[in-house]
């Protein structure tokens, strides 16, 4: 019989602390990408209109673009076998404004994104591609990086195309079509690659599903097998049109599992849908959530797209699927999470993952999620909660450590910004993206606090979630301890040592949390195994407030 061990302590810190409009009917009615329709240009104030609150940000913010035109629409990526490379892309317009003229820019970074690379453009690798759009980054297990992008051919037509770097990211040199060459508008595609450890016989298979505005209309999938070069005709992964934004993981043994959005003008929908054989066919979709369509008032559509990940760690919640979304049930848009358990046939309630007030009027949109090697949450939005307009935001990241059942939020802007577009041919954009690796987390979000109306920039904040987890004997406890941290009171930092005995003749499994008063979780400071030993770990409260804190120590 399997049983958890939690010992719980209580410690004491001592610190000082420190109306823009759209039509809901054009939601889900065109690619809105490169709708040059008649929508008008939207103005508004060029800085953070009204005070906020001065709140700690612990995580080093990094203007990765460094350029003075409009760069939106980011994605990232770790790469699978060399886990310090990490590749970021997203949509530029350093080559023309008005008229727009879209490329792909990107950077990358040999550290496990602490510091990037020059910012530059993909070249254009096919002269009947001369404009690229939409970039979503993934890796294979060979080292290879890929950029899933829409491409505008000469006559205007939106076509899918990938480009390959063989050395980390540093240059691309190879791209393949993928679909596209007739009258249908191929659109808002996402890419990922089968990562699983040994259990499926898909391994190292690309997948990218994406909307396709005209016939057979929907969300379509399509696959490779040899990394890029060849991809399988397409198969429908929705029931028809009226949908967008898909976002797709892979579950423990080569499951695809597909999200997207679709509705009505008040209401949105999420849907879902999995396929059991490597993509070769799909289920009838199934409506997993719905809500409220929210107003989001930083986005020139109004759309917000859901995204999904699995658990595929191994660990007691393995094969477990979390799907995040914005809807505005409680009357503004919040961030929602629901989890299976079963493959998705089954969902749990939607847990709301931001912490502020309920109902207060603050905007929160635009979630992304992913999941680690150890089966942690990370979930990245845009959040106004300490601003006065929610045309002001910022970039907030939740972070789970029990399968999504409760969240600590983290500020990452060091300052605000209010969202501005030059044209509705730029846009602002309609995502932002993250990936978690280990004890890293890589987050990438558009940003105005460069100044000017229009210089969107892309922001990433260095995420390093390593506790040292100081071995301080050799000698095996003969049971578990936790002892009072020292010292306590302790102003800003203090240490916390905790005893693992050797009951199982194996690596145990230990979480060590910190909880305020009320039992919210709000740091976790260790969460991998450990061999039998006395430990020692420092916890630095410097971001938080003085009072009474606990601390639990939990294993199996």
């Amino acid at each position: 019989m399997k049983r958890t061990l939690t010992i719980l302590v209580l410690l004491m810190v001592v610190t000082l602390a420190t109306n823009i409009s759209y039509s809901q009917n054009d939601r889900f009615a065109k690619p809105h990408d490169f709708d040059n329709g008649n929508r008008n240009t939207i103005k508004v104030p060029e800085s953070p209109d009204g005070a906020y609150s001065v709140l700690p940000y612990p995580y080093i913010n990094y203007n990765i673009s460094r350029d003075s035109f409009p760069q939106n629409e980011p994605s990232v990526k770790f790469n699978a076998k060399y886990p310090n490379k990490v590749l970021a892309a997203w949509r530029d317009f350093s080559t023309g404004v008005s008229p727009a003229v879209r490329r792909i820019g990107y950077s990358y970074s040999t550290d496990g994104g602490t510091t990037w690379a020059a910012s530059q453009l993909i070249p254009l690798l096919s002269p009947n591609h001369p404009r690229v759009s939409d970039p979503v980054v993934c890796s294979d297990t060979s080292g290879n990086f890929y950029v899933a992008t829409v491409s505008i051919t000469n006559s205007g037509a939106l076509d899918l195309v990938v480009y390959k770097s063989v050395d980390g990211g540093a240059t691309f040199t190879d791209y393949s079509f993928v679909q596209g060459g007739g009258a249908n508008d191929e659109d808002k595609e996402w890419m990922v690659c089968d990562l699983t450890k040994g259990s499926s016989p898909y391994k190292n298979h690309l997948y990218i599903s994406w909307t396709r505005f005209g016939t057979p209309a929907g969300i379509l999938l399509t696959k490779s097998t040899n990394n890029g070069v060849n991809w399988s005709a397409p198969v429908q992964v929705s029931n028809g049109g009226g949908v967008q934004g898909s976002d797709l993981a892979i579950g423990p043994s080569g499951e695809v599992y597909a999200v997207w959005v679709g509705g009505t003008s008040t209401t949105d929908i999420i849907y879902f849908n999995k396929s059991t054989n490597g993509g070769g066919t799909f289920a009838a979709a199934t409506n997993i959530a719905q809500g409220n369509s929210p107003t989001i008032s930083i986005s020139s559509s109004g759309v917000t797209f859901p995204s999904i990940d699995c658990d595929i760690s191994g660990g007691p919640r393995n094969g477990y699927l979390y799907t995040v979304w914005c809807d505005s049930r409680n009357g503004d848009p919040d961030i929602f999470l629901i989890r299976s358990s079963n493959g998705g046939n089954n969902w749990s309630a939607p847990v709301r993952v931001n912490n502020d007030g309920i109902g207060n009027g603050k905007l929160q949109c635009w979630p992304w999620i992913s999941v680690n090697e150890q089966g942690n949450i990370a979930i990245l939005f845009y959040d106004s909660r300490n601003t006065i307009s929610n045309n002001a935001t910022e970039a907030y990241l939740a972070r789970s450590t029990d399968g999504g059942v409760t969240f600590v939020n983290e500020r990452l802007s060091s300052t605000p910004f209010t969202a501005a577009w030059p044209n509705t041919d730029v846009r602002f954009g309609d995502y932002i993206n993250v990936d978690y690796s280990g004890n890293r987390i890589a987050t990438v979000w558009t940003d105005l606090r460069t100044g000017g109306n229009v210089n969107q920039e892309i922001y990433t904040a260095v995420i390093d979630l390593t506790t040292a987890v100081i071995p301080i004997t050799s000698n095996v406890p003969e049971k578990y301890n936790l002892y009072q941290n020292y010292p306590n009171p302790f102003n800003p930092t203090t240490k916390i040592k905790f005893d693992i005995p050797n009951i199982t003749n194996t690596s145990m499994y230990v979480t060590l949390k910190i909880y305020d008063i009320t039992g919210r979780e709000i740091a976790g400071l260790l969460n991998e195994n450990l061999e039998a030993g006395t430990y020692e770990v420092t916890f630095d409260a410097d971001n938080y407030t003085s009072g009474v804190y606990f601390y639990k120590l939990q294993s199996n």
